[in-house]
């Protein structure tokens, strides 16, 4: 009589057979075994199929990220396993636990300390062998883990990213794990990064680090996420220019932003640069556009369109006005100013030779 729990077990190693190969030899003898009716060496054996595929989709997320996983874990303990591996076999209960911080298991991890505790019961001597039920029941929680091929596990969770960011001092194995945020949390994550850096300035944590990460994630957002994202940012960049973030300039959020391509027409990305060219503008007019405006202006001008870098050039000129009257410049505003009257129309450039020729009498 076929079962179909056998079935579907052979089904898997079939198709797990090539990328892992350990995990179903402990399958192919759970399967023997629960045939032969030898219930405890079958919740022995799947256990171990088990844990052979989590330390595999562990190590696919990254050492690093189970070192933070057990530091969250086991706060006081002060000495952790760097791998896995340190930790499987002398404290399944732990590896478990970090398992679950690392936020990828599909399974509820108090049903995987249950089959753990079946499994401690079926390996030592006891008085309660185990049933044919409890025997199903973890070799299905056992096909439940291991279906999956490992170099597919996705984090399923979307705080996990912000925080090891926050923590993480190596930007790169930070944003390495980016790619396996499951696709259904990456928005979530994204809308957690970005409000992170908004509402925090921790000087403990690398800011930079988080901004790399939030760059590598917008990367794989779909189009609709990141049309969501830009409403948010239109509205923090306001709220910036206006004064009322206490943690983040306006110029902060202009580098959080991936800038598109400045031939092409985009709704946010020309209201976040009228807003911005209109704040530059008014410090013109009051007299405070300062060198770092300046500076600021120039690194936005290669990022908005024609119509705002016409703009730009203008507050810039003026700026140089200024400053040439004032007798505060250098020779490299020699260099600014060629620049200048390249960026600008044929019927302007007296005015870049007029300056010219007042900083070569003056310097």
């Amino acid at each position: 009589m076929s079962d179909a729990l056998i079935e579907a077990i052979e089904r898997v190693i079939q198709s797990l057979q090539q990328q892992e190969p350990e995990v179903c030899r402990y399958l192919d003898q759970a399967s023997k075994s629960f045939s032969a009716g030898a219930y405890d060496a079958a919740i022995v054996m799947a256990w171990s199929a088990t844990v052979a595929h989590l330390i595999r989709e562990v190590n696919q997320i990254g050492p690093e990220v189970f070192q933070y996983g057990f530091r969250r874990e086991y706060p006081d303990r002060k000495k952790g396993p760097n791998s896995p591996e340190e930790l499987v076999g002398d404290d399944d209960k732990a590896f478990i636990q970090v398992c679950q911080q690392m936020r990828f298991l599909r399974v509820a991890s108090a049903d995987l300390h249950r089959f753990r505790e079946r499994r401690n019961q079926s390996a030592h001597p006891t008085r309660t062998p185990a049933n044919q039920g409890e025997a199903r029941k973890c070799l299905a929680l056992c096909l439940e883990m291991v279906s999956h091929p490992a170099q597919d596990v996705c984090i399923l969770d979307d705080a996990l990213l912000v925080d090891y960011a926050l923590e993480n001092k190596n930007g790169s194995s930070a944003e390495a794990i980016v790619g396996l945020v499951h696709p259904k949390y990456r928005l979530s994550a994204a809308t957690k990064l970005l409000e992170a850096y908004l509402s925090n300035s921790d000087p403990q944590h690398d800011y930079d680090v988080l901004v790399g990460v939030w760059l590598r994630m917008w990367d794989i957002l779909g189009d609709a996420d990141k049309t969501r994202l830009w409403r948010r940012l239109a509205g923090e960049v306001i709220r910036a220019l206006k004064g009322r973030n206490p943690f983040r300039n306006s110029q902060e959020l202009a580098r959080l932003i991936v800038w598109p391509d400045p031939t092409s027409r985009h709704l946010y990305r020309d209201f976040i640069a009228k807003h911005y060219v209109s704040s530059l503008k008014r410090k013109e007019e009051g007299g405070t556009f300062s060198d770092e405006d300046k500076e600021f202006a120039l690194w936005l001008y290669d990022k908005v369109p024609t119509d705002f870098q016409v703009q730009i050039v203008r507050l810039c000129t003026l700026w140089l006005i200024h400053r040439v009257k004032r007798g505060d410049f250098t020779g490299a505003d020699l260099d600014f100013n060629a620049w200048l009257k390249e960026q600008s129309r044929p019927d302007q450039q007296v005015r870049f030779q007029t300056i010219r020729d007042a900083i070569v009498r003056r310097y």
